[in-house]
């Protein structure tokens, strides 16, 4: 009988894992402002966050009152109702739009970012709690497109094989470069690929690329300019190096914006990232529970775009898509049968140099210990009680 038990705990385990698919709408609840700048500066923008022993680790973007950008850390919270109260650490260098990841194969954190010499840069640290304690500036990429302000806002993912590199232009492209995963972190060079063309204003910046979580499935978000403020559009891929399908790719129907954020203190939902499951260069996010840490502003500012008051919020999905993998519930959203697909991906070379190159939706909750003991009592008792015919009263069937 031990055996059967055995069997019937480990099968309620495997069931409980589930990743979920992508809804046919987004959702979305909003916090209101979770954090001010701290004096001298107008602005925190440009976040990126990852997990770090159990808490949110944010980096992100300032400005000052005159014209500068600068670069700071949060002291690594819990949750982001504490993010106020985190300490807001000034950094040395200068890290604008940067991206956080620690990068598995070499165990070491990486914090990318723009306008450091080269197109991209990056820096290295093993502490990266400390925000001056990163390495010296690094070439990531050289890459050279045509725009008013350059390559712009990278992002950076892994898969087993390779290493890419995501960036925009606000000109209307997004761009892909690759390494083998052997060669990172070192310089892409200068070469690229086209991998989304559009009008400006659909395809702008702050593009971000994740896995999802349980899926062979990669989710791009790209900022777009619309008449009401920026939102997001969202693209999906089957692999890193193929072609990208759309999404939600429009103002009233979006991935993240004014339409459906829920938000009543901005109308912008800008520049962010999503909340990560693993801190690793997968990128991995959990679909049954997405949410994104975003910048916004008051709808009544204006002005130099450098001086706009941006602060940090975060959106949780409300309306996670259709679990798979088990016992599904009730669910009240469906897959979303994409229309668009981009094909056909151009190369550009700017004077090449070699380069260095489930979700768990529980069935029953969560399985604790008294839980699995209880189950074993029950599924013994059934047991014992199979084995003496006279004494299957109601009560001792009920029980098991």
């Amino acid at each position: 009988m031990m055996k059967i038990s055995v069997a019937v705990l480990a099968s309620a385990a495997v069931a409980t894992a589930q990743t979920c698919a992508l809804p046919s709408s987004y959702r979305w609840s909003s916090s209101g402002v979770l954090a001010t700048p701290k004096s001298g500066w107008v602005s925190l923008k440009d976040f990126t966050v990852a997990p770090y022993n159990g808490q949110h680790l944010v980096y992100a973007t300032t400005h000052d009152t005159g014209s500068s950008y600068g670069s700071m850390g949060f002291s690594p919270f819990s949750d982001f109702s504490q993010m106020a109260s985190a300490s807001q650490n000034t950094m040395s260098a200068s890290t604008v739009a940067p991206t956080l990841f620690y990068f598995a194969p070499k165990s070491i954190w990486v914090l990318a970012f723009q306008w450091g010499g080269t197109s991209f840069s990056y820096k290295t640290s093993t502490n990266p709690t400390n925000v001056n304690g990163w390495s010296g500036t690094q070439t990531l990429s050289t890459a050279s497109v045509n725009s008013g302000t350059g390559a712009i806002d990278q992002t950076l993912i892994g898969d087993s094989s390779n290493m890419y590199l995501f960036f925009a232009g606000d000109n209307g492209n997004i761009y892909r470069s690759s390494m083998p995963i052997g060669n990172f972190p070192g310089s892409f060079g200068s070469t690229y690929t086209t991998v989304l063309s559009g009008a400006t204003n659909d395809l702008f910046e702050a593009v971000q690329v994740y896995k999802l979580k349980g899926q062979t499935k990669y989710l791009m978000l790209v900022e777009s300019i619309g008449s009401q403020g920026r939102y997001f559009r969202s693209y999906t891929a089957t692999s890193l190096g193929g072609s990208w399908t759309a999404d939600k790719t429009s103002e009233s129907n979006p991935f993240a914006g004014k339409a459906n954020s829920g938000a009543t203190w901005t109308n912008d939902i800008s520049h962010g990232e999503l909340i990560r499951s693993s801190s690793d260069q997968t990128m991995e996010v959990d679909p049954c529970n997405l949410r994104l840490l975003y910048q916004g502003r008051s709808p009544s500012s204006g002005g130099d775009y450098g001086l706009l008051p941006y602060r940090p919020g975060l959106l949780t999905l409300t309306n996670p898509g259709t679990p798979s993998g088990g016992t599904t519930g009730n669910p009240t959203t469906t897959t979303n049968n994409p229309t668009t697909t981009t094909n056909n991906p151009t190369t550009t070379t700017n004077n090449p140099t070699s380069s260095s190159g489930g979700c768990t939706v529980p069935m029953w909750g969560h399985i604790e210990l008294p839980d699995v003991l209880d189950l074993y009592r029950k599924t013994a008792t059934l047991a014992i009680s199979s084995r003496r015919p006279k004494a299957n009263t109601p009560d001792e069937m009920n029980e098991g």
